[in-house]
């Protein structure tokens, strides 16, 4: 049965740690090695830059925002250092500063410690995972998070047997997996099994969803059964793209579905695993290799306003 998320009693996270995002111009400055070497790159393309930079000024803004009147007392750092964080455990609470992909990425390595999506700029980004602006977070932080509600968003736990014998387990999924030919211009081929049924499906790529992922990519296919469902849900689906058969009128049983239970893909191809569109969270999978997705024995805990259902 799903657990309903309620809200929060007065809370006071004693140690907090903010993960920051560096800025796209923070990185391209980092990347071109000096400004004047920027703006030459960026010399026919003034408008691009001016969004990049007035975009940097916000997030700075907000991060200092974050630094001076919410967290003041908080340890702070960049995406790349907590990477090597070897120990969270001592955390009551890590606040992800950045966007949607940045939020995911962090998510994969919090455990159990509660968790909240910061937007670092509200007017060009949309941040449907995340619950907060800087200013909104202040308010949440001086009424000690009594309007807000701790939410368990249902995660996809996935293992990978390779044909050598290896098996590894993957980060688990906060909203989807693509499943897919490493080259975009060619057909994604596999068998997919499902409570007894097994079908052998072409098409340009698999997508094993969350509740949270309901509204991202996947949202943008069509036909669908299936409408958006809640982040805590305890089933996922799976859905085949643009999905192709010699024989028009052939229909496909697992093409479109609701899992509440494993699903098997044998690959058929020299593929790849994306978990949660991050390049940084790709799995090889090549002929032969299995995967297994099921649902996670864990959650992520995540901290949301009340006010947004």
């Amino acid at each position: 049965m799903p657990v309903f998320p309620k809200s929060m009693p007065a809370t006071d996270y004693k140690k907090v740690l903010v993960v920051l995002k560096r800025t796209k111009y923070e990185l391209d400055l980092e990347t071109y090695g000096s400004l004047a070497a920027y703006m030459e790159v960026t010399k026919d393309k003034q408008d691009v830059f001016r969004r990049t930079l007035e975009s940097h000024e916000r997030q700075l803004q907000s991060r200092n925002y974050l630094q001076t009147k919410v967290f003041p007392k908080a340890d702070f750092v960049f995406r790349e250092k907590f990477d090597a964080e070897e120990n969270l455990n001592g955390y009551d609470l890590i606040v992800s500063h950045g966007g949607d992909n940045h939020f995911t990425y962090v998510a994969h390595q919090t455990g159990k410690t509660h968790l909240i999506g910061c937007n670092s700029d509200p007017i060009t980004s949309v941040g449907a995972l995340l619950g907060f602006s800087a200013e909104e977070l202040e308010e949440a932080v001086n009424t000690d998070f009594k309007n807000t509600k701790l939410e368990k968003w249902s995660l996809i736990s996935t293992q990978i047997r390779y044909p050598n014998g290896q098996v590894i387990q993957t980060v688990p999924a906060i909203c989807e997996l693509s499943v897919r030919n490493n080259s975009p211009d060619l057909t994604s081929r596999y068998w997919i099994s499902y409570k007894g049924q097994k079908e052998e499906q072409k098409c340009s790529g698999l997508l094993i969803y969350t509740g949270a992922g309901s509204t991202g990519w996947v949202s943008s296919c069509f036909p669908k059964k299936f409408q958006p469902f809640s982040k805590h849900e305890s089933y996922f689906h799976a859905y085949a793209r643009e999905i192709r058969a010699k024989n028009s009128d052939k229909e496909f049983s697992l093409a479109d579905f609701r899992a509440l239970d494993e699903v098997e893909v044998v690959s058929e191809m020299n593929g790849g695993i994306a978990v949660d569109s991050l390049t940084e969270r790709h799995y090889p999978f090549p002929p032969y290799a299995k995967a297994t997705f099921r649902l996670s024995e864990e959650t992520l805990s995540v901290v949301v306003p009340w006010k947004r259902g």
